[in-house]
């Protein structure tokens, strides 16, 4: 099978190609997919670098060699030898988030597949799988209510688009934070949200004439700005700050004392390990996630035209360089070629 293998970490992504590797052996509980889709992610280069927590030399787990890659949607190839087959069949589409999605097959745990809707196709299914944690964010941590105001960096981004459709799809008003002039205008074209502010010059200054004054009730952070958005809160204002929200890498560190003086709640939210230890909460996370989509209050912002793996290290390229808006999604396959595999 084709591959994007990291057999040493990568500073430059942009340069990374498939190479030919034998077909991965699953585990007696592992799934065997035929990747169709799959979707590059900021973390995705912070992998490929070695820069990610992950690639922690003391903590992490993820390292040379590898497979490069998340999210995924595809078709059943083989079924676990053992355990349960949660009512899944070999030709079924699936999609979900595991290393190794940058290839032509994929093994996967069952924690790590779900069944793709029948309202929705495998593209679909790629692009919002790593966004479950937007979903959760903005309903399940901030607990955003009907007519408070939100405000949302990287709103142009994966993540923060999708944080962008669910607040508005509960009825509270939306700022969206871009990086420049282009993506501005692409929001104001394509998003439902109540104010575009590009992060330049006093921009601030914006946010609070937008709010009278009063500030945000509410920041969900995906860009590592926790300072910034400080000074845009209301007072008991809410930062969540969600997937691995760094700038080149690095955390930033936050002025305590300004947290105090607002009485400012920040949470952090790990999604994939608050969903290993509460297995419950995260599939009411899915249920209400997927219900969103299936009934067209969420969909996918889609940006460029990737069609081989070939185009990962071209995606990878145009996350770097902040071109993307929306999601990129590269197809690996076609989805009925692979169901006749």
């Amino acid at each position: 099978m084709k591959a994007i293998l990291i057999s040493d970490y990568a500073s430059d992504p942009s340069t990374l190609s498939p190479t030919t590797l034998p077909l991965p052996s699953p585990k007696p509980d592992e799934y065997l997919i035929r990747v169709t889709h799959c979707s590059p992610q900021h973390a995705d280069i912070l992998h490929a670098q070695g820069k990610h927590q992950n690639n922690n030399p003391k903590r992490g787990w993820c390292f040379p060699p590898f497979i490069l890659g998340y999210d995924y949607a595809g078709i059943i190839h083989t079924l676990p030898e053992h355990g349960s087959h949660r009512g899944l069949r070999k030709g079924d589409r699936v999609f979900g988030a595991a290393i190794g999605a940058f290839a032509e097959y994929t093994c996967v745990p069952a924690r790590a597949i779900r069944k793709v809707p029948d309202e929705l196709s495998n593209e679909t299914a790629c692009a919002m799988s790593g966004q479950a944690v937007s979903y959760a964010a903005v309903v399940n941590v901030a607990h955003v209510k009907a007519g408070e105001t939100v405000m949302v960096s990287g709103a142009s981004g994966g993540l923060g688009s999708v944080c962008c459709m669910v607040a508005k799809a509960l009825g509270a008003k939306v700022v969206a934070l871009v990086g420049d002039g282009d993506k501005a205008k692409h929001m104001r074209q394509a998003m439902d949200v109540d104010l575009v502010v590009v992060q330049k010059g006093d921009w601030m200054k914006s946010v609070l004439e937008f709010t009278h004054g009063q500030g945000v009730d509410v920041m969900l952070d995906n860009t590592g700005m926790v300072n910034d958005a400080i000074r845009c809160l209301a007072y008991f204002g809410r930062i969540v700050i969600l997937g691995f929200a760094a700038r080149k890498g690095v955390m930033e560190d936050v002025k305590m004392n300004k947290l105090l003086l607002k009485s400012i709640t920040v949470t952090g939210y790990r999604f994939g390990e608050s969903g290993r230890r509460y297995p419950d909460d995260l599939q009411r996370i899915w249920d209400g996630y997927l219900d969103m989509m299936k009934s067209g209050r969420i969909q996918p912002l889609l940006f460029g035209n990737y069609s081989s793996l070939a185009d990962v290290g071209r995606a990878l390229k145009d996350l770097t360089e902040r071109k993307v808006y929306g999601k990129i999604v590269v197809r690996v396959a076609d989805e009925l070629e692979s169901v006749k595999l």
